[in-house]
């Protein structure tokens, strides 16, 4: 009997596109973000990981003018830009 994940409900992360990961290193759940990154990368699909330094959950949502906010986008802007072909 395999053993049923609390944390990561999903077990096969098998197929699924690129995928980009953001968290912080105040992030109550970045460890679950990181072995989330750890099983995609497992499952042979290209992941990306970004952690950014001091922030919190969702953080970089708060405060639109902030550097990290901007950062933050830019990261996913260009994961987004390379995956779309742009």
């Amino acid at each position: 009997m395999q053993k049923k994940s609390t944390l990561t409900p999903i077990l096969d992360f098998g197929g699924f596109p690129p995928a980009i990961l953001t968290s912080g290193t105040r992030d109550l759940f970045l460890s679950l973000t990181v072995l989330t990154h750890r099983k995609l990368r497992r499952a042979g699909v290209e992941a990306d990981l970004q952690v950014f330094e001091g922030m919190s959950h969702a953080q970089y949502n708060f405060d639109a003018y902030a550097p990290e906010t901007k950062e933050v986008f830019s990261e996913i802007a260009r994961f987004f830009d390379k995956h779309l072909g742009k």
